[in-house]
């Protein structure tokens, strides 16, 4: 490691020492090189003293008021000429990358929420930044942003890795609901105690194969049932095909329910006890000192998504 730091140390004295000769060489004269640059001139003569020991050839003749190129000092002048000129092309190049919003958009989106939400606007972003080109994956699983080299990602739930920066979007409230198919044929629940009269469906974790308690409230305070489920399902929405063929009682994020529910398909129920409990919606993206323009054009996107979300009651 140390000689790692000693190599980048000595390179870049090089390139120090090589544009103290590239301006020596233009100005004509050590003195006036100083000057431009705010050193000593015999700092600047050092310098190009030790970039000629250090390639063994003499690059300029010196004299008492001016300097002039050796063949070899020509030589070396014109291919270093082209380096700068590609190191400040690379530099501009870097600051586009962080100015604009282009190259590659890599993106992990949470499935349901993705799908439903995400991906119908996706189009209108894609459009509205030619020059970017996205990968996205829609996915449930919890996954390493910077391991998989993922700019961003947008989970529902808490951020429990330190590693990421967080730009929260809105909450993901839950709504009890079932079908008037199945309320007629079973009755409506209006209690809790009710409702383990009734069949319920609920989500499965792929990962764990537990089910999420549901959440109610209660005089204020927060109730957590472990419903007994005869049907489950891993996908959200399977669960909401099912229920709204008239499998069950449910509860869902609201942002899965709403669509169903403002059609007339389900229809809200124990409303009395809805909690306003919720998980978080967030754009995730690894914590660095400088936010790239392509995943800043992307949260600012979902900002105004979500706030379109809010209007039309989907999230809170």
């Amino acid at each position: 490691m140390c000689k790692k730091f000693k190599d980048a140390g000595a390179a870049m004295d090089k390139l120090k020492s090589l544009m103290i000769f590239m301006r020596s060489a233009q100005s004509g004269s050590f003195s006036e090189a100083a000057r431009q640059l705010g050193m000593a001139p015999s700092a600047v003569s050092r310098a190009v003293l030790r970039l000629e020991d250090e390639l063994g050839v003499r690059l300029v003749q010196r004299t008492t008021r001016n300097l002039t190129l050796t063949e070899a000092g020509s030589r070396f002048y014109q291919r270093a000429q082209q380096i700068l000129s590609d190191l400040e092309e690379a530099e501009l190049e870097v600051k586009q990358l962080q100015a604009l919003p282009i190259g590659t958009l890599r993106l992990d989106l949470s499935f349901t929420f993705g799908k439903l939400h995400i991906a119908p606007a996706l189009l209108q972003f894609a459009a509205q930044y030619p020059e970017l080109n996205l990968n996205v994956s829609f996915s449930d699983r919890v996954i390493d942003l910077i391991e998989d080299d993922v700019d961003a990602t947008v989970r529902i739930g808490l951020n429990t890795d330190s590693r990421l920066a967080m730009h929260h979007l809105g909450t993901a409230r839950y709504i009890t609901c079932a079908s008037p198919q199945y309320l007629a044929q079973y009755g409506e629940p209006t209690t809790l105690t009710e409702l383990s009269q009734h069949r319920c469906v609920n989500f499965i974790f792929p990962q764990t194969r537990r089910e999420p308690t549901w959440k109610f409230e209660q005089d204020g305070k927060l109730i957590e049932l472990a419903v007994d489920s005869y049907l489950k399902f891993d996908n959200s929405e399977v669960i909401l095909d099912a229920v709204i063929g008239g499998a069950g009682v449910v509860q869902l994020p609201k942002f899965i329910a709403a669509k169903a529910i403002a059609r007339g398909d389900l229809q809200p129920i124990l409303q009395s006890y809805a909690t306003q409990a919720g998980l978080p919606i967030a754009v995730l993206y690894p914590q660095k000192r400088y936010l790239s323009a392509k995943v800043r054009v992307f949260v600012e996107f979902m900002t105004k998504l979500a706030a379109t979300l809010k209007q039309v009651d989907i999230v809170d």
